[in-house]
């Protein structure tokens, strides 16, 4: 019998023994998306109207934990 030509032929002709692609942002849909990328832009929209050093990383460590638990919120409701 011949020897495949790489270590990982043999794995690559056999579906069933691959991992299932996975994209966790992707998995709770449309909205997900658009969570984790208002989490990701909020630094920079707080920023710009709010002057006040304090204010602003108070707003921005807000932002971050409603994200997190929308995001989180979501993928519950998901499961």
């Amino acid at each position: 019998m011949p020897q495949p030509s790489s270590p990982h032929a043999e794995v690559r002709n056999t579906q069933s023994d691959r991992q299932a692609y996975h994209k966790p942002r992707t998995s709770i849909g449309a909205a997900g998306h658009w969570v984790t990328t208002a989490g990701i832009l909020a630094p920079l929209v707080i920023g710009e109207p709010v002057r006040n050093p304090e204010q602003r990383w108070r707003w921005i460590r807000i932002s971050a934990v409603a994200a997190a638990l929308i995001s989180e919120g979501m993928w519950a409701h998901r499961i």
